[in-house]
């Protein structure tokens, strides 16, 4: 009868063991991104009306098409980011926080994205 709770646990113990490594390999990090007054590229081919939800759809579209998965998506306000001109590259101040698959450091900094 010992020997068979023994190997009860033990065998649970695996499973939990497993399940646990599962959650690992799916790990994440949170890139920001400065939103601009026109220059941002997910918008380049975008001739829809921005309502509530659309802009996550859109850059989530964005990044799935460079082969990376958003899990995701935040907007804030950030007064030091913000400049005070109109040209299409200037800084808003709003600021996108993504969360992606992990190991996507270099194809998210070459589209603009920072830690």
């Amino acid at each position: 009868m010992a020997m068979k709770k023994h190997l009860v646990l033990i065998l649970y113990g695996l499973i939990l063991a497993g399940a646990s490594s599962c959650e690992n390999s799916s790990s994440s990090d949170i890139f920001y991104y400065d939103e601009t007054g026109c220059a941002d590229v997910w918008w380049v081919n975008f001739n829809d009306t921005l309502a509530p939800g659309v802009y996550e759809s859109v850059v989530s579209a964005y990044l799935l098409n460079a082969d990376i998965e958003m899990y995701s998506f935040d907007t804030f306000y950030d007064s030091t980011v913000a400049e005070l001109c109109f040209a299409c590259h200037c800084r808003t101040g709003t600021v996108l926080q993504v969360e992606v698959e992990s190991g996507n450091k270099r194809k998210m900094r070459s589209l603009g994205f920072y830690q």
